[in-house]
């Protein structure tokens, strides 16, 4: 089967998405010719992909910009060139992610090919996690900005787009609820959630992992937080969090990924933590991140909106202990007390006790890091996502969707 997977992320991967078609590429069966369409971001990229990119053919459109509009560009992009790149390599499906819409031109002009899409989350889901954030508009990310102020025009594009959508994968039960709630029941859909590359994130030596994040030396306690550095993400809860933990023991914050971090710097400092108390590493590159997790004691997520996040899953297959917000998908990943630590979002005294409660037990924190390195085995490997994935590809291409 010759499959065509259009996003405007891909390589390096800058979010969840770009993550998930990344594992998906990788994964799908050996007998698969696998495209993907995408934007380049090659300026200041230094990983090696190769074990993705010598596995597919990848057709970049342009370059990428880590902004509001490059959805859109692509969006124009891939219009302007998928139907020479259909003459050329005759594709049986075409595979696109919301809520990106990078397909959204050819939707509206009926563009015929067997496609699928998968639907990681909703504007207003998107929407609602901002507001309940509660932080101002002056405080949130530009694209955090543009979806708040934009919003009636961006969700009645969404409704046009989804309607057009026979064929869709949700990467959660909560996903799946939150469309039909908005858009009604779907033609055909199937839950397949995301899924780790649990050979990549695994349980490694701190020795190993300290060559190559020599800066973390010495530090204890380190609690760990990676993704976008936006107000959905639950920052300022993680703060007031650590501000409480650090009254009771010596730890130390880590944060990764891409943002501006000087707001939460600011927040920091007025909360009393202490700059020789938090770290900010920045974007880390994805084939550097199995080399980050093992050396932290704990994970943390404390968002008030996802879906199914990719950090969590890769948290878990490291053998990681996760304490995380109770929205979303996540409780479709957590069981609460077994394979990570559930609270109520936006409560930092609750998350500072359950983060103290894993330091401070050797044996809980084991018990939990275990558990959760068998549950991402077993039911969040990337095999068996594209496993799955590759089935609905075959009953779409055989009209069955």
């Amino acid at each position: 089967m010759r499959v065509a997977i259009v996003t405007p992320e891909f390589l390096p991967s800058w979010g969840g998405i770009g993550t998930y078609t990344a594992q998906l590429a990788k994964h799908l069966p050996s007998d698969y010719d696998v495209h993907v369409i995408s934007l380049s971001r090659r300026k200041g990229d230094q990983e090696d992909h190769s074990d993705i990119t010598n596995r597919i053919t990848l057709h970049n459109l342009g370059n990428a910009r880590d902004t509001f509009l490059y959805n859109n560009q692509f969006q124009v992009s891939l219009w302007r060139n998928f139907k020479t790149l259909q003459e050329k390599y005759h594709f049986d499906i075409l595979h696109a992610n919301h809520a990106q819409m990078p397909d959204l031109i050819l939707k509206l002009l009926n563009h015929r090919i067997p496609s699928i899409t998968t639907v990681h989350t909703t504007i207003i889901s998107q929407r609602v996690g901002t507001m309940r954030a509660d932080l101002g508009l002056r405080q949130l990310e530009r694209s955090e900005k543009m979806t708040y102020l934009l919003y009636p025009a961006l969700s009645m594009i969404e409704w046009l787009y989804l309607r057009r959508c026979e064929n869709i994968i949700f990467v959660s039960e909560y996903i799946r609820g939150l469309y039909q709630a908005s858009f009604g029941r779907p033609r055909r859909s199937r839950i397949i959630h995301n899924g780790v590359d649990t050979s990549m994130f695994r349980p490694r030596d701190r020795g190993e992992c300290l060559q190559h994040f020599p800066m973390l030396d010495g530090m204890k306690n380190i609690i760990l937080f990676s993704g976008r550095l936006i107000a959905l993400k639950g920052l300022d809860t993680a703060i007031g969090a650590f501000s409480r933990i650090i009254q009771s023991t010596d730890a130390t914050l880590v944060l990764a990924g891409v943002g501006n971090f000087d707001p939460w710097k600011r927040m920091l400092e007025s909360n009393g933590v202490p700059q020789s108390h938090y770290v900010f590493l920045s974007q880390v590159p994805y084939q550097e991140m199995p080399y980050l997790y093992p050396l932290a004691s704990v994970f943390i997520l404390p968002s008030y909106s996802e879906s199914f996040p990719m950090t969590i899953l890769e948290a878990m297959a490291s053998g990681l202990p996760v304490v995380a917000s109770r929205v979303g998908g996540i409780p479709e990943m957590i069981r609460d007390k077994q394979d990570g630590v559930l609270f109520e979002p936006g409560n930092p005294l609750v998350m500072a006790e359950s983060i103290l409660r894993i330091l401070s037990d050797k044996t809980v924190s084991e018990r939990i890091g275990d558990n959760a390195r068998i549950r991402a085995e077993n039911d969040f490997s990337a095999t068996r996502m594209a496993m799955m994935t590759s089935e609905a590809y075959e009953d779409v291409v055989r009209g069955l969707g």
